[in-house]
C-alpha cells in the first residue's frame, strides 16, 4: 500500500486548504486566547496572588476585550474560510506520512539471537490552550517542542550492559551501546535535557522539576548474568521500575492527544531528530464516513518509528457521545519492517495506537469500540499480508503484535468492571495484570491528579521517581480508582481508608502471541513507568521492552 506523504492528492486542493485555514486562523487564536484568559492555572493564580500591584490581573481584565472585539472583527473571514475548508475534508487523507532521512546504519539484518524492541506509549495533553487549562497545563506549543527534546534526549542516552560471569567471578564485561551508534542521537542529549529540564520551570523554585528529573551524568546500566538472566525481582520474569528517563533505543513511540495542529508540527520537527518515520495528522475533519458528528479535532494520535512502515491504517470509532464525538477518537494501525531473514522472509511486526472514548460511566461506548479494535486490527492483518497481485513473496515472519494507547478505564475500579473482563484480555497480554479488577503488585496509575482547584500549586511539576516510589507520597498526585467498599474519589484528600491500588491506571502496553510466527519466541525484559514529562502533561507515560528471538536460540540480545 502507498502511504500518503500529502494530506491531498493534487496541488490545487492543498492550496485551497492553506487559503481557508489562513482565513480561519485568526478567529481560532482569538478565540482560543480569550477563552484562556478566563481559565487559569494553579502556578498563574499563585503568581497573581504574589503580584502586589495586580499588574497580571490588570493585563488580563485590558486583553480579554480587545480578544473579544478582534474576534467580532475576524468573524466575516473565519465564516468564509470555513465554507471553503468544511467541504476539502472529504477528499482529506487520514494521516501523513512522514520521513527524514536520520545517519542510521542498517537494521534489517535479522539475526539468530534475535533482537529486543522498545516500545513507548505517552497522552501528551497537547490540546489548544483554553481546553488545556482544564487539565491544568498551559502553553501547549512550547511543552510540544519540550515533549518531542525530553523524548529524544532520553532515547538517545547510552546504554551499558553489565555482563557478569557468574555470581562468585568479580570480572565484569561491560557493553556500551550509544544511539549514535545504532539510532543517530545527539553526541551532547544528556547535556541538553539537562539544560532543557532546567530552562522549562527553573524561574520558579517553588515548583521546579525535581532533581531526580534531570539527567544524571551516569549513564543506564543494566545488569546481566550468565548463565540465565537474574532479573531484578524474583516474583517475576521481568524487570520493572519507575524510571525517570525515557528508555534508551527507543524504537517504537505512540503518542495521544496531539490535537492542535501547530504543536503537531513543532512535536514532529523533534521527532524527527531520533525516529526517521512518523505518522501525525492522524484522523478525520468535519463530516466524513463514520464519523457521522462534525469533527472539530483529529484523532489526536501519533506514531514514531525508527524501522520502516511498510502499511498504514486509520479507522475512526462510530459511537462517540457528548463532547468526545468533537473528535474523530479512533485506532491507527502500521505494519513495520524489523528484519529480514536469512531466508529472505521479510520480519515485521504490527502495532497498533488507539484512544477510547473518555466519558466516565459509559463502560458499554468502551466495550463497543474494544469489538471494533480487535476487529479492525484483524482486517488490518489479513489486508496487509496479502500481495499484490500477481507478485510472488515468501510469507512475512511476524515478530510482534503490540496495542499501546489510553484505555481511559483501570483495571481497578468497581464502575470498570465491564470494560475488565472484554475478550481484549484474553488475546492480548497486559504485563501488569493479574486478572480482571486486579492488577500486579508493582503496577502503577498513571492518571496524575492535576486539576487548576488542587491545594498544590502545580501538582503535576513535582511528580518525580522520588515520589512515586513512595507509597505515601504518590497517593498526593495520582487519581486513585474508587469502589464500593472504599472511599470515593472524593475524599482522597483525607486517605483515612486505605485506597485501592495504585493509582488508575489508564494507559496500556498490551502484546499478544496469537498470529506470532512459530519460528519466533518472545520475552518481557523490561517495563517502566517513566516521569520524564512531569510537568508537561497530566499523565505518566510507560514503556516496554520485548525480545524477539528464533526458536532454539536463547542468545542475550
Amino acid at each position: 500500500m502507498v502511504l500518503h506523504t500529502t494530506p491531498y492528492s493534487s496541488a490545487c486542493l492543498h492550496f485551497l486548504d492553506g487559503l481557508s485555514w489562513s482565513l480561519v486562523f485568526p478567529c481560532y487564536w482569538l478565540l482560543d486566547r480569550l477563552l484562556g484568559s478566563c481559565v487559569a492555572t494553579s502556578l498563574e493564580k499563585r503568581q497573581r496572588s504574589q503580584d502586589p500591584c495586580s499588574f497580571l490581573t490588570l493585563c488580563v481584565v485590558i486583553s480579554a476585550p480587545l480578544y473579544l472585539l478582534l474576534l467580532l472583527a475576524s468573524l466575516p473571514f473565519a465564516l468564509l474560510g470555513f465554507i471553503i475548508w468544511a467541504p476539502l475534508q472529504a477528499v482529506r487523507q487520514p494521516y501523513l506520512f512522514t520521513y527524514h532521512r536520520v545517519s542510521l546504519p542498517s537494521r534489517n539484518a535479522w539475526r539468530a539471537q534475535g533482537r529486543s524492541f522498545c516500545f513507548c506509549s505517552a497522552n501528551v495533553c497537547l490540546l489548544p490552550d483554553s481546553l488545556a487549562r482544564f487539565n491544568n497545563l498551559s502553553d501547549t506549543h512550547r511543552r510540544a517542542r519540550e515533549v518531542g527534546k525530553r523524548i529524544r534526549n532520553g532515547a538517545s542516552r547510552p546504554q551499558i550492559k553489565i555482563y557478569i560471569d557468574s555470581p562468585t567471578n568479580t570480572s565484569i564485561r561491560t557493553g556500551n551501546h550509544r544511539p549514535g551508534e545504532q539510532a543517530g542521537g545527539d553526541t551532547g542529549s544528556m547535556t541538553a535535557s539537562r539544560e532543557s529540564l532546567a530552562r522549562y520551570h527553573g524561574g520558579d523554585t517553588g515548583v521546579g522539576i525535581s532533581s531526580n528529573n534531570t539527567l544524571s551524568h551516569v549513564p543506564r546500566t543494566s545488569i546481566f548474568k550468565r548463565p540465565g538472566r537474574k532479573r531484578r525481582h524474583g516474583d517475576e520474569t521481568f524487570d520493572h521500575e519507575i524510571s525517570a528517563f525515557f528508555p534508551a533505543n527507543l524504537d517504537f513511540l505512540a503518542l495521544q492527544e496531539v490535537f492542535d495542529h501547530g504543536s503537531t508540527t513543532r512535536l514532529r520537527r523533534q521527532l524527527h531528530r531520533y525516529f526517521p518515520y512518523v505518522l501525525s495528522d492522524v484522523g478525520r475533519y468535519g463530516w466524513k464516513g463514520c464519523c457521522s458528528r462534525f469533527k472539530f479535532l483529529n484523532s489526536g494520535l501519533m506514531l514514531a518509528s525508527r524501522y520502516p512502515i511498510l502499511d498504514a491504517r486509520f479507522e475512526c470509532y462510530p459511537n462517540g457521545r457528548g463532547e468526545d464525538a468533537l473528535a474523530a477518537k479512533g485506532a491507527l494501525f502500521a505494519k513495520v519492517h524489523v528484519g529480514t531473514s536469512h531466508q529472505d522472509q521479510r520480519v515485521v511486526g504490527y502495532l497498533t495506537c488507539t484512544h477510547l472514548h473518555a466519558i466516565e460511566g459509559d463502560a458499554s461506548v468502551r466495550c463497543e469500540q474494544l469489538d471494533l479494535l480487535l476487529q479492525w486490527v484483524a482486517e488490518f492483518r489479513q489486508s496487509s499480508s496479502q500481495p499484490r497481485e500477481g507478485e510472488k513473496v515468501l510469507e512475512d515472519l511476524v515478530a510482534f503484535d503490540v496495542i499501546l494507547g489510553d484505555l481511559n478505564f483501570d483495571n481497578c475500579s468497581s464502575e470498570d468492571k465491564l470494560e475488565q473482563q472484554h475478550a481484549l484480555f484474553t488475546q492480548y497480554k497486559d504485563p501488569c495484570r493479574l486478572g480482571p479488577g486486579e492488577d500486579k503488585p508493582w503496577a502503577l496509575g498513571l492518571h496524575p491528579l492535576s486539576k487548576p482547584g488542587s491545594s498544590d500549586p502545580s501538582p503535576s511539576l513535582c511528580v518525580s521517581v522520588r515520589v512515586m516510589e513512595n507509597e505515601e507520597g504518590r497517593k498526593e498526585y495520582l487519581v486513585f480508582p474508587p469502589s464500593k467498599s472504599q472511599c470515593p474519589a472524593s475524599s482522597q484528600k483525607g486517605r483515612k481508608i486505605p485506597l485501592k491500588g495504585n493509582g488508575r491506571r489508564i494507559d496500556y502496553m498490551l502484546y499478544s502471541d496469537e498470529g506470532i510466527s512459530p519460528l519466533l519466541l518472545q520475552d518481557i525484559e523490561e517495563f517502566s513507568f517513566v516521569t520524564q514529562l512531569a510537568g508537561l502533561t497530566d499523565h505518566l507515560s510507560v514503556a516496554m521492552r520485548l525480545a524477539v528471538e528464533e526458536s532454539g536460540s536463547r542468545g542475550v540480545i
